[in-house]
């Protein structure tokens, strides 16, 4: 789709401000109620395992069950939606959300209760062919602007999940399970209905007439072993985002939550509320910033500029040694995050063949699949065995060698990624 015209990068006119394309926000709404169904589950997922004697490495593997479901998945989904359509992919995502939290619910044995994450890691993947579908809608210049949208429907999942789900656990501790099971079979049958189909037909054809010639194996090995069916700019910027999320593992992983009980005595409200702070930060980043900041820099000085937020606030949070010290450090990671996912999707989605860009976003979430099942087990060992800091000091100086890789390496894909 084309934008309107005008030069990318700083110092030049920029483009005006385009109209929200229509079906955006039964879009961007379908993916808010499904970032609550997930982030309903995970306040109260290791509090269920403990009931059924689990370990503390059992409680950690629950999550990495999800994330090597997904992992091994995505890639598969995000081809499904190429050849299928996004709609029919998404909303088969969604039921099979409904069933994997069903099954959480009245598991009766922590076996059960991991069959119910894996089932909800593989059809957790709705987020893959809505970023898609929001990118077949929108042109190269403005996608950073609506990507950055939808990311803050991830936001709002992160506020309202946890809080709806710690209020459902005063009354039953197995209801998070089924308001989350029932929100998802609604968002699913919502989506029937209202949810557009944004793949064009001439490239769902293009890709029937390739399978139908043989060329058709779309598997997630298959992605993995031939490399050569995406371009140099989407794998670089697919590692580039996984980078960023390595480092951030030290806080999705929980080392933050214990940083914050160790060395500043917060308890569990205390942290909450730091956790509730990250994602309206998030949520303002995505809205206001995230366009203006790829309008103004370009795509690769946009993510430079991110990652060096990351540099500075990990680094102060590996020092902080009082309260108001680390929540500055947090905020500024959280705006470098913030920035940094949408941007290097838009870089993916511009830089691939139109054809095969379910399989690339779906590939870059299956790469941050990957980095969710190692990076929390690194942090943890370097919480345990080096120090309190050490997790956020390494996360510092990953964060400046990916920083550094984009601000160089990345200079021979600014035209692609700029999607001329």
């Amino acid at each position: 789709m084309p934008d309107t015209p005008g030069p990318g990068p700083a110092g030049a006119e920029q483009p005006t401000k385009p109209p929200t394309p229509k079906g955006f926000w039964v879009i961007w709404s379908t993916v808010a109620l499904d970032q609550i169904v997930f982030a309903m589950i995970l306040p109260v997922l290791p509090l269920l395992a403990k009931t059924y004697g689990a370990s503390a490495v059992q409680i950690t593997a629950l999550v990495s069950v999800f994330a090597l479901a997904q992992f091994l998945v995505s890639p598969f989904v995000g081809a499904l939606s190429d050849r299928y359509g996004r709609k029919p992919i998404l909303v088969i995502s969604l039921f099979g959300s409904a069933l994997g939290s069903l099954i959480v619910g009245l598991a009766g044995a922590l076996p059960l209760i991991f069959l119910g994450r894996a089932v909800d890691g593989f059809s957790g993947t709705a987020l893959v062919s809505a970023q898609t579908a929001v990118t077949d809608m929108v042109g190269p210049r403005h996608r950073a602007r609506f990507l950055g949208l939808m990311g803050s429907a991830f936001a709002v999942g992160f506020i309202v999940g946890p809080a709806l789900s710690l209020l459902a656990s005063l009354v039953n501790a197995r209801l998070p399970y089924f308001i989350a099971a029932g929100l998802a079979l609604v968002n699913a049958v919502v989506a029937i209905v209202r949810l557009p189909e944004t793949r064009p037909v001439a490239e769902g054809e293009a890709l029937a007439r390739e399978h139908a010639g043989g060329n058709g194996d779309r598997s997630p090995f298959a992605v993995f072993r031939n490399a050569g069916s995406l371009r140099p700019a989407t794998w670089f910027y697919i590692a580039v985002l996984a980078g960023a999320l390595l480092a951030f593992a030290s806080v999705e992983g929980g080392t933050f939550t214990l940083l914050a009980n160790d060395r500043l005595g917060f308890d569990a409200s205390a942290v909450a509320g730091v956790f509730v702070w990250i994602g309206f930060v998030l949520a303002l980043v995505q809205v206001r910033l995230v366009g203006p900041a790829n309008a103004r820099l370009g795509i690769r000085l946009a993510i430079g500029a991110a990652l060096g937020l990351n540099v500075i606030g990990f680094a102060v949070l590996a020092a902080a040694g009082r309260a108001w010290v680390m929540l500055a450090g947090v905020t500024l990671f959280t705006v470098g995050q913030g920035l940094i996912r949408p941007t290097c999707t838009t870089a993916v989605s511009n830089s691939v063949d139109p054809r095969y860009r379910g399989l690339a976003i779906g590939t870059q979430t299956s790469a941050q699949g990957l980095v969710r099942i190692v990076g929390p087990l690194i942090a943890g060992a370097l919480y345990a065995g080096v120090g309190v800091g050490a997790p956020f000091a390494v996360a510092a100086a990953i964060s400046a060698v990916v920083a550094a890789m984009v601000l160089t390496l990345g200079t021979r894909w600014d035209a692609a990624v700029a999607g001329a």
